[in-house]
């Protein structure tokens, strides 16, 4: 650590040596690895990684006439898309534009929670990329997010920042995630990513009172609704249109944990899919302890299949 001589930088100041040793402890006490920036995320990479997998929804009414515009991003490969489902409460009909300018008509609205503004959709569609969700409960206050949509129809744009607090709304009686990621009309349904490319959180609603003061629902309320929906066991991953895509976490083959599973279950039930792995594997894969017990909604790494 560099040392001055602090009475010629300020010479109209009075410094004692213990002044000048409370001022070093200060700035040793800054460096400290705890206040570094370990979990930032790589902004080009995410770009890269998770724009394929993120469109821009043109709403139509009954006359096929545009009345507005949201983003709504991939979870699965056989074209299950999320959003909020207030960007599609007036629409007649939807348009999914993918980054590589590929139409594709919402076939249907599989289900919707009006209470936490969310949305499931299909599109006939398959091998896509798609995001995966963080754990619950990772997106802490100070988690360092990116945000991937489409504001004010601007597809693909990428905004950085950090969960600011989690927050209840007691007259909503809802959990959001505040966020300080900027994001405009037309962001709505945009997924919030990790440091790891994954979905904490779908971007829903802004103050526009107050600034960086932007909210997002829990990916955990969407874990939920995909399981009530019977969507508890997200579709394997295929390789994708981006020629990295299969380097990016949020591209990786995974498992979401239902009621009863076990390792050799879920096993069982992946050879079914044509990926031939054991318990053990999976627990390797995972760092999972011999006496770890499996959640509900938890995502599982697996391998990709064995030739």
């Amino acid at each position: 650590f560099p040392s001055h001589d602090m009475t010629r930088l300020f010479p109209n100041f009075l410094f004692t040596e213990s002044m000048n040793r409370i001022l070093l402890g200060l700035a040793l006490f800054c460096a400290h690895p705890l206040f570094a920036a370990t979990d930032a995320p790589d902004l080009r990479v995410i770009a890269k990684q998770t724009r394929p997998a993120v469109y821009l929804l043109v709403l139509q009414d009954e006359d096929g006439k545009t009345i507005g515009a949201g983003t709504g991003f991939s979870i699965s490969s056989e074209g299950l898309l999320v959003t909020n489902h207030h960007v599609i409460a007036e629409a007649d009909s939807i348009i999914a534009k993918a980054e590589n300018g590929g139409l594709f008509p919402i076939t249907r609205i599989v289900a919707t929670d009006t209470r936490n503004d969310l949305a499931l959709l299909e599109i006939k569609a398959k091998d896509l990329p798609f995001l995966l969700l963080a754990p619950d409960g990772s997106a802490e206050a100070g988690t360092r997010i990116a945000v991937v949509g489409s504001p004010l129809g601007l597809e693909g744009t990428l905004t950085e920042g950090i969960v600011s607090a989690r927050r209840r709304l007691p007259k909503e009686k809802r959990d959001v995630l505040q966020i300080s990621a900027p994001i405009s009309q037309g962001s709505s349904g945009s997924p919030v990513l990790d440091a790891q490319g994954r979905v904490i959180g779908v971007a829903s609603f802004l103050l526009q009172d107050g600034q960086s003061l932007n909210f997002a629902s829990p990916s955990e309320k969407l874990r939920l609704l995909l399981m009530k929906t019977g969507h508890s066991t997200p579709p394997i991953a295929v390789k994708s249109t981006s020629t990295n895509q299969s380097k990016s976490p949020s591209a990786a083959t995974s498992y979401l944990v239902k009621n009863g599973d076990t390792l050799s279950r879920i096993a069982r039930d992946l050879a079914k899919r044509g990926i031939y792995t054991s318990a053990e594997e999976i627990r390797t894969l995972n760092q999972l302890s011999t006496n770890s017990i499996l959640r509900p909604g938890q995502i599982l790494k697996t391998p990709n299949s064995h030739p």
